[in-house]
């Protein structure tokens, strides 16, 4: 499920003036010099439009910005140098829309634009890290050119929220060996252990075949005065793989750590207990998100 962040209030605002801005206020002082010169009436009727109209969409500004409630939901896994697609969310409370709204963090490249934002609105942006580890998000900029272009008036809200970006995977070759082998192994940099688990649950019972002593249903034959045979459920087989990450091959640190988050999604897929030995630390093998992702954590902060 999304983690949703609200933000309850405005922090301090920020006010530039966009290059049509500053075209409009050298033309407003050009007029107003000239209007102070000349005495001009019909150039102190202009001056007054272009201050009002100045003073207009600075309130327009400002308003366009209140009652805005930022939402932010990041993925549930990130991958180093993987596009990733984050979420914002902008609840209006206002009676009136908001428009040319702008949700910006520049520090991991998100931007999310909206045209018009009435009531609620979600957009999504893709989002890629350059490398592993824990990533503060820190502020989200909320911004606006709002009602004429000349002037960007913006506001931060802070999400106090932190992304753990996990390795790379680089591939790393398994021998087949490996893979198809019906019995407990150690090759290289993994340790694969096979169990076949029998099943002591009786499903049923069958006519007796020469089944053995032990599988003699003997209810079924005091009932009924001739042998069956119990039928049991189905044998089970459970694959554990413990990687070892100081024996992967590989040229330096980075590497070894992508190889081993290689091996880590691999063996998930295919269904194996995943654990990881490193130096004196043990992760045992287990299955489960939250396993896999105590396994990724521990490999995206080494």
């Amino acid at each position: 499920m999304a983690l949703k962040i609200p933000f309850l209030g405005k922090k301090e605002e920020e006010v530039k003036v966009n290059f049509g801005g500053k075209l409009y206020v050298g033309f407003t002082l050009l007029v107003g010099f000239g209007a102070v010169n000349t005495g001009n009436n019909i150039l102190y009727i202009l001056l007054s439009f272009l201050l009002a109209l100045m003073g207009v969409s600075g309130f327009l500004s400002r308003y366009n910005l209140k009652g805005l409630r930022v939402y932010f939901y990041p993925p549930e896994e990130v991958w180093c140098c993987n596009e990733t697609t984050f979420g914002v969310g902008i609840k209006n409370l206002k009676r009136f829309p908001s428009f040319l709204v702008e949700v910006v963090q520049e520090k991991i490249g998100l931007k999310v634009s909206f045209d018009m934002v009435k009531g609620y609105i979600r957009g999504e942006a893709k989002v890629s890290f350059p490398k592993r580890g824990l990533y503060k998000i820190g502020k989200l900029r909320v911004s606006s050119t709002f009602p004429f272009g000349l002037f960007w008036r913006a506001f931060e809200v802070d999400t106090q929220e932190e992304i753990l970006v996990f390795p790379k995977p680089v591939e790393v070759e398994v021998p087949p060996s490996v893979l198809r082998s019906q019995k407990s192994l150690k090759q290289a940099f993994l340790e694969v252990k096979v169990q076949r688990l029998g099943s002591d649950t009786v499903e049923g019972i069958k006519e007796y075949g020469g089944e053995g002593f032990r599988l003699i249903h003997w209810k079924a034959f005091a009932k009924y005065g001739e042998l069956y045979a119990k039928e049991l459920a189905g044998e089970e087989t459970v694959r554990e793989v413990i990687v070892d990450f100081d024996k992967i091959p590989a040229k330096n640190l980075e590497e070894r750590i992508s190889k081993a988050a290689y091996l880590v999604l691999k063996f998930k897929k295919l269904g194996y207990a995943v654990g990881l030995r490193h130096k004196d630390n043990e992760i045992p093998p287990a299955l489960g998100r939250e396993h896999f992702r105590k396994l990724m954590e521990y490999l995206a902060l080494l």
